[in-house]
């Protein structure tokens, strides 16, 4: 098993996204930098920007060739739209830098929000490597390997679509849910029972998910990122594969939950109560199931809930829109899919990981 995870990896490695870069490049260049002033425009930059509404911004450059230079760039605000950067001296900002015709023009472009991200990342790994010891510096490996595997191999080959989404997805969720287990608890029984209930949760949510796609003629397009890929450059990309793919990848990590919990049970008892029968084992591993499903499905449910929070308000807002056709909105039932298919999964994990590792324990 070791020898095919460490094949699995190298191949992970070995694996780049086949598509030409562009021939020409980029217009535009996005450098970091420091605000150090905002204020009111004078006369000749009102006079060259012709805007009624704005300000002057002085940024710092603290990327990029220009490095610790000064550029001054005119700011639009307007108060009223939401997408505008109001800016103020201290702020960390992305700047778009331009040149048209021999002139080199400054914008502010967003806010420099990622050196945060570091920030909390670190913390996460702090807190798992202190509370939890060993198992928390195996749990960093765990999410390592994972991130690699969907970001380096599985959005690689989904770029040059050469292998069907349905397949490549079950497959990477499988060898997830093994690197997991197995680095966590080890190669053991409950390793492995744990890691059969997870890839049996994963195949019911799976499949569920591939059905409600179909019969609710989903599309895949319930989100400002997949219309503006489909509409843009990548139109080729099948986008009820990628829903199909969001769905099990948002159940996995709750299922693998749920199945260590009850294979760790029911080896606990097998330790405890050796003679115990098959069927006692299988049922206690159920009686802990139960107080877990609740809670878990629960888990899936607030966390789909949170993501939407907006779409729900907007439902909430339209007082004398008809609800038949909100409800029927391709956004809304893809929401809906998304969390029931994944908790129904969960819930068929439990007695699929009891009845396996009740099996395992009680074989001499």
């Amino acid at each position: 098993m070791k020898k095919l995870l460490l094949l699995i990896l190298v191949m992970i490695l070995s694996t780049g996204v086949s598509h030409a870069a562009p021939a020409a490049a980029q217009a535009v260049e996005y450098e970091k930098g420091t605000v150090v002033f905002v204020g009111p425009l004078d006369q000749s930059m009102q006079k060259q920007y012709q805007m009624a509404k704005g300000e002057l911004v002085s940024i710092q450059l603290t990327s990029g060739p220009e490095t610790g230079k000064v550029v001054d760039t005119f700011n639009f605000v307007s108060e009223h739209s939401a997408y505008e950067i109001k800016v103020k001296p201290g702020d960390k900002v992305v700047v778009a830098v331009t040149h048209d015709l021999g002139k080199t023009s400054y914008y502010v472009s967003d806010f420099d929000r990622f050196d945060y991200v570091y920030v909390l990342g670190g913390l996460f790994v702090l807190a798992l490597v202190v509370f939890g010891g060993l198992i928390g510096a195996k749990s960093v490996l765990v999410i390592a390997f994972s991130v690699l595997l969907i970001f380096k191999f599985f959005i690689g080959q989904v770029l040059v679509h050469q292998y069907s989404l349905t397949l490549l997805t079950l497959a990477v969720a499988a060898v997830i849910a093994m690197a997991t287990q197995l680095v966590i608890s080890g190669l053991s029984k409950k390793t492995l029972a744990a890691v059969l209930g997870t890839i049996g949760g994963v195949a019911i949510a799976g499949l569920l998910s591939m059905l409600a796609i179909k019969l609710m003629h989903l599309t895949g397009l319930d989100s400002e990122e997949a219309m503006l890929l489909k509409a843009s450059t990548l139109s080729n990309i099948d986008f009820q594969g990628v829903l199909f793919a969001g769905m099990v990848f948002g159940a996995l990590g709750a299922v693998m939950d749920v199945t260590i919990s009850i294979a760790s049970a029911v080896y606990e008892v097998k330790c405890v109560h050796p003679a115990i029968s098959f069927k006692e084992l299988v049922q206690a591993g159920m009686n802990v199931g139960r107080d877990i499903m609740g809670t878990m499905s629960n888990t899936l449910i607030l966390a789909y809930a949170g993501s939407s929070l907006p779409l729900m308000l907007l439902i909430a807002s339209q007082q004398n829109a008809p609800m038949l056709k909100i409800l029927n909105l391709n956004l809304i039932v893809t929401e809906f899919a998304r969390a029931l298919t994944g908790s129904i999964g969960l819930i068929c994990a439990i007695p699929l990981t009891a009845i396996i590792a009740a099996m395992l324990l009680n074989r001499e």
